[in-house]
């Protein structure tokens, strides 16, 4: 028994080890032209490893377990920033009320006015799993909700610079009721609203993590990028990147806390600025 386990100990250790080394870096340790000797052969070997490790999809975080209290429909509103702002405040809501998120759909009807869907613009499958760890996303309600929401639906706009009580106090109850719930506009304004900070956190995370382009469109943009850089020094410019969009994403990434605190008073400043102006066209005064 003793020499048996000795035995298969040495065949694992022999496999492990053949399995490290490659063919090629035999020949470029001891058999080639190369001058660089194991050294040589050991640094390809790595730089094979880092290649393989960027071309394999990224390990899934934890799955987190929780019962879901209902689901929640989404119909985005606005232009791509409006929407990419208003998809990280529903992902926030549905995290608080613990709701599974259907993949939003994006506004197709008035400012955006293009047919587009959500997975033409951003990469679905890690949208869903980069957030597997907060809530649960899907593609479509199952199919027996699907057919009771085409009878009756529940279907609401969230009341925007609401903040956590109201989610809690009003809209919970209202999906606990009807098991599926649809916001008809993403217009929330959940950044200035005293949330709390793991969920300004988790915000941003959606924000510069979670959304991302799809391969398509990121091949594009590092092509215009390496074309640029070819020509030589480059400026880019935001033709429209105005206060709302620095204010509404509620972000601070980078900044010092002076520059936190001169963001905050700014957003605020823009709100109330945007609030009033709004009013004043509303019953139709200059």
């Amino acid at each position: 028994a003793v020499a048996s386990a000795v035995m298969w100990t040495a065949v694992l250790q022999l496999a492990s080890i053949t399995g490290l080394w490659r063919p090629r870096v035999f020949a470029d340790c001891w058999g080639g032209s190369g001058s660089g000797g194991a050294s040589a052969g050991l640094a390809a070997l790595a730089g094979e490893d880092r290649v393989a490790a960027r071309l394999s999809p990224p390990a899934l975080v934890p799955r987190r377990v929780y019962r879901s209290n209902g689901y929640l429909l989404v119909t985005c509103n606005g232009g791509l920033n409006q929407m990419r702002a208003g998809i990280c405040d529903m992902v926030t809501i549905a995290r608080r009320l613990n709701l599974t998120l259907v993949l939003p759909e994006l506004d197709k009807r008035s400012f955006w006015a293009d047919p587009s869907d959500f997975g033409d613009i951003f990469d679905v499958n890690h949208f869903i799993n980069s957030l597997r760890d907060e809530l649960k996303i899907v593609k479509a309600l199952p199919l027996k909700l699907q057919l009771k929401t085409r009878r009756r639906l529940y279907s609401m706009p969230p009341i925007s610079w609401s903040n956590d009580t109201y989610y809690l106090k009003r809209v919970l109850p209202l999906a606990r009721k009807h098991k599926v719930i649809h916001f008809n506009k993403t217009d929330a304004r959940l950044s200035n609203n005293g949330i709390p900070v793991h969920l300004q956190m988790l915000r941003c995370r959606v924000n510069f993590e979670a959304l991302r382009f799809t391969p398509q469109i990121e091949a594009l943009g590092r092509k215009l990028i390496s074309t640029l850089q070819r020509s030589g020094e480059f400026v880019v410019l935001h033709l429209r990147y105005e206060m709302d969009m620095l204010s509404f994403s509620g972000c601070t990434h980078g900044c010092s806390d002076k520059e936190t605190e001169e963001l905050t008073r700014m957003r605020f400043v823009f709100c109330i600025t945007t609030w009033c102006y709004r009013c004043a066209a509303s019953v139709g005064t200059n």
